[in-house]
């Protein structure tokens, strides 16, 4: 709108250069008298400056009314901006509350895990110990069977 408004006034300005040229052109080419071609003169540079005017006047109400369509689009445009800013602060937040949720959950369910690992290792570590034990009375057997074994087997060659 904005470039439609520069090219009529260029255009508005080239009709009156040209109006007032070809007007002057015409009073002074033509046959007439000294008091009658100024007075023609007089009328035509008063209907020249009339018609500025009044394009004048009508290119400062076109660009009034563009400055109040401008302004009222430009606080549309800032409560739109505003409005968004506002959904955005408002996802954020929830989101942030989602991600704390989501966060203190993992975090819950971490410790729970690793007390389970604990359980389990103790668990596992009672058992080990456990078979550590009995694997010590049996060598402990062992050993005492043989060195029976060893003493009957000893015993019995002295006696032969």
């Amino acid at each position: 709108m904005a470039n439609e408004t520069v090219k009529g006034s260029g255009v508005t300005k080239g009709i009156l250069i040209g109006g007032a040229i070809g007007a002057a052109a015409a009073l002074l080419f033509a046959p007439k008298a000294g008091k009658e071609l100024r007075s023609d003169i007089a009328r035509k540079s008063s209907d020249a400056t009339d018609y500025a005017k009044r394009q004048g006047t009508l290119l400062a109400e076109q660009a009034k009314s563009t400055a109040v369509v401008c302004g009222e689009k430009a606080s549309a445009i800032g409560s739109k901006v505003q409005e968004i800013a506002i959904k955005a602060k408002d996802a954020a937040l929830i989101h942030q509350d989602a991600i704390k949720e989501t966060a203190a959950t993992a975090v819950a369910e971490t410790k729970e895990a690793v007390a389970e690992v604990k359980d389990h290792a103790h668990q596992v570590t009672s058992e080990a110990n456990r078979h550590i034990d009995n694997i010590k009375n049996e060598a402990a057997e062992n050993r005492n069977d043989a060195m029976k074994s060893t003493n009957s087997v000893t015993g019995s060659n002295f006696s032969n």
